[in-house]
């Protein structure tokens, strides 16, 4: 059973997230929070932001801890079992529902930082409404 379920968030084009699928590896900047805490084996959700988005977009489960050295920009982790969904999930409907949202009227903050740990629970029903 994974340890940590996330949100890992993109506000780039539908290209760059594609790019990310097919190399099967998604950045982590050195300035993000729980990026010492993705594990192997984690399962994540991805969360498409900006203007004319805010939905989640697939999942995958991570293949390697976080990758980089210390003294370097960027981190990387590596992804496998990745799931584009066809079906796309708005967020703001789910918002009432997920623990990890504490302000649900400005929700839009909970989703700020690139990777955001969420629950088992919040995993789960977002899982459910991509069916």
């Amino acid at each position: 059973m994974p340890e940590n379920f996330w949100i890992f968030v993109i506000k780039n084009t539908d290209q760059e997230f594609m790019r990310r699928m097919e190399r099967k590896t998604w950045p982590v900047f050195g300035y993000t929070v729980n990026r010492k805490k993705i594990q192997p084996g984690d399962r994540v959700v991805f969360y498409k932001a900006g203007e004319g988005n805010k939905e989640l977009i697939g999942t995958a489960e991570t293949a390697s801890a976080i990758k980089g050295e210390e003294k370097e920009i960027d981190y990387a982790v590596e992804l496998r079992n990745i799931s584009v969904w066809k079906k796309k999930v708005l967020m703001k409907p789910l918002v009432a529902k997920m623990s990890f949202v504490t302000h649900k009227a400005q929700w839009g903050l909970s989703m700020q930082g690139g990777v955001i740990r969420i629950s088992e629970k919040d995993y789960n029903t977002i899982i459910a409404k991509s069916k």
